[in-house]
């Protein structure tokens, strides 16, 4: 029999992801995509936007360092953008940000490092935001939408979204640097998930004050 109760075991939801894991993940990914939606800027260039939810993306991660996290990012960005109407691919506008959740998700795992390095949350967020630029040109040449990037050039856009991706995202690991200082967002020690994991069992008062003791 497993030494964990069913009450260790209802913590997790997704994956290894916690419900306040969930739910810090769906606040930030609403607030990337109202972000997007309402805060404009003056600047005309395609992917600018990137600067905004690329960083939040990275933030919300580095925030739940935990597989699945990206996917829950992306997937919940998608859809409160097509929820909001957002974008001009209809009821495909959640591919985009489900395709950059995955790729964030999967250069995360791939390279070394946490996302509070600027060289990792570059190359993440630029491949993040390259990932929506691939999901929407292929959407829009299925569906045969209205594309500006293809007028433009597909080219300059994928420079643009290069940049803004890679700016994004290492605005993103700065925020995460600064957040990181704030007791409720630290990283978990080495011995927090050992002390959890003994708390959980029934009866285990003594061990859980004792494992303290030996921690301190």
């Amino acid at each position: 029999m497993s030494s964990r109760s069913p009450s260790a075991r209802r913590t997790t939801y997704l994956w290894s992801l916690t419900l306040r894991d969930l739910l810090l993940l769906v606040l930030v990914a609403d607030l990337a995509m109202l972000a997007k939606a309402f805060l404009r800027t003056p600047i005309h260039v395609p992917g600018h936007s990137g600067l905004l939810w690329v960083s939040l993306f990275i933030v919300g991660r580095g925030l739940v360092d935990k597989p699945g996290a990206g996917l829950v990012l992306g997937g919940v960005a998608g859809a409160v953008a097509t929820f909001l109407g957002m974008g001009r691919s209809g009821p495909f506008e959640w591919t985009k940000y489900v395709a950059a959740g995955a790729l964030l998700e999967l250069l995360v795992l791939l390279l070394p490092g946490p996302l509070t390095s600027l060289w990792k949350a570059a190359i993440v967020g630029a491949v993040a935001h390259l990932g929506k630029l691939a999901a929407m040109v292929i959407v829009a040449l299925a569906l045969q939408l209205p594309a500006g990037f293809i007028v433009l050039g597909l080219g300059l856009s994928t420079t643009t979204h290069v940049f803004f991706g890679a700016l994004g995202g290492v605005v993103g690991a700065l925020l995460l640097r600064e957040l990181r200082r704030i007791p409720m967002f630290a990283a978990p020690t080495a011995s927090e998930p050992q002390l959890a994991t003994v708390e959980a069992r029934p009866g285990a008062t003594d061990e859980a004050r004792l494992a303290r003791e030996d921690a301190q």
